[in-house]
């Protein structure tokens, strides 16, 4: 996926690459184009594996929600790393008139890139360009959407789906043929899209193609190693998350509730858009790179996984978004330092502490305060056509207890059988 930087200006564009010698479905054509490859695991597997680390008296309580590369499934673990639950659905199960099932079967597409849990034991899940399901606590789907989702969901407060998708057109600026344009998407619990907005017209008034030029000139200086067909995915979003009423409160003026903070790696660029008038009310350029999952903090800041802190360091990031400035920053044990060069995520928890998630590595992190860490999990799956790699941690939450009493449920089902 990596190979030569490309400087890009104005309508300028490498020189495309060819037609496809057959047709090609929509999400295998924004499968062809995306510029980052999310693989199902990339480094080497360690002989750690499980709970390596577990402060009781410092840990946010709750249990953890997992998706990973080792397969079409989701994992419920308590805190010491007992499997509770699991959800598994294959492809032809969900999509069953999928264009492409052969290639999402393949061991590098063959897995769910996130998941949300609701409170009755139900969640929805991204499967990475394919679409986005609904499955119930005994993994029977109740509905799925086959469009080409992407990276992130979130779950509001009301009950509203909100997700990435991609689809191709002509955008002003990039020229010779369809890119990939980025939507916020919006739907009722029964997956009906309520509403959207496309990430060009929100950004028309910062200036993207701005924000691009310089994005190229920083790429080469960094050594991101991006190909050609970077050129096609302009913006790369791959975090959404509506600000709730409180979360808006922190962060003050002007942001309000129902905001969206977005990430866009293609542009080394956070912005806070406004979902209501589709423009865009705050937006930074670095000094992150490639960065992912923006989130408020409870002292009205914003934190986020920051891949490219040095072509092999990661970090977590926290800025101020009156200043700008950064504010803090956190690189991980001086024996493991972080570092994914894709994906990645943060959680910001109840009691202060962040989750952290270093998605090629495996690893999840709690880290407190103070900077020590008081949780961490080392992920006992594999993946590789050896078995030879850990599988990429894409998704771990920490979910409140309350949403899982139906858990109980289950243990007094299963005893009375």
């Amino acid at each position: 996926m990596f190979g030569t930087a490309y400087s890009v200006s104005g309508e300028s564009a490498p020189p495309s690459t060819g037609a496809a010698s057959a047709p090609l479905s929509e999400a295998e054509l924004i499968e062809q184009l995306s510029a980052i490859g999310y693989l199902a695991g990339t480094q080497r597997a360690s002989d750690r594996q499980g709970i390596t680390l577990h402060d009781p008296q410092r840990v946010a309580p709750g249990l953890n929600l997992i998706t990973s590369g080792h397969g079409p499934v989701a994992l419920l673990m308590d805190m010491d790393g007992a499997i509770l639950h699991e959800w598994r659905a294959e492809l032809a199960q969900v999509f069953p008139d999928h264009q492409k099932l052969t290639g999402a079967e393949e061991a590098r597409r063959n897995y769910w890139r996130d998941a949300r849990l609701l409170p009755n034991g139900d969640i929805v899940v991204i499967w990475e360009f394919f679409g986005l399901f609904k499955l119930d606590r005994d993994s029977r789907v109740l509905w799925a959407v086959p469009k080409p989702a992407h990276h992130a969901l979130q779950l509001t407060e009301s009950g509203e789906i909100v997700h990435l998708q991609a689809e191709r057109k002509m955008i002003p600026g990039i020229a010779k043929k369809r890119a990939i344009e980025d939507l916020i998407v919006v739907r009722d619990g029964d997956g009906k899209e309520l509403r959207r907005l496309a990430m060009s017209d929100a950004l028309r008034n910062v200036n993207w193609r701005r924000l691009r030029k310089a994005f190229w000139v920083r790429s080469k200086e960094r050594g991101y190693g991006l190909d050609e067909k970077s050129v096609y995915d302009p913006f790369h979003t791959n975090s959404i998350w509506l600000l709730s009423s409180a979360e808006a409160a922190r962060l003050g003026d002007p942001f309000r509730a129902g905001d969206a903070l977005v990430s866009m790696a293609m542009l080394d660029t956070i912005a806070i858009l406004d979902m209501e008038e589709g423009v865009t009310r705050w937006s930074q350029q670095g000094p992150f790179g490639m960065q992912h999952e923006p989130r408020p903090t409870l002292d009205g800041r914003i934190t986020l996984f920051n891949n490219f802190l040095t072509a092999e360091r990661s970090s977590v990031l926290t800025l101020d978004p009156r200043t700008r400035r950064v504010t803090r920053e956190y690189t991980g044990p001086k024996t493991a330092p972080l570092y994914s060069r894709r994906s990645g995520r943060v959680q910001v928890l109840p009691n202060g502490n962040t989750l952290v998630v270093e998605t090629e590595g495996g690893r999840a992190l709690e880290v407190a305060g103070d900077g020590s860490v008081v949780w961490e999990f080392r992920s006992p799956y594999r993946a590789g056509e050896s078995g030879d790699r850990v599988a990429s941690l894409y998704s771990l939450e920490r979910v409140d207890r309350s949403r899982t009493s139906w858990l109980n449920s289950r243990r007094e089902d299963a005893s009375m059988q």
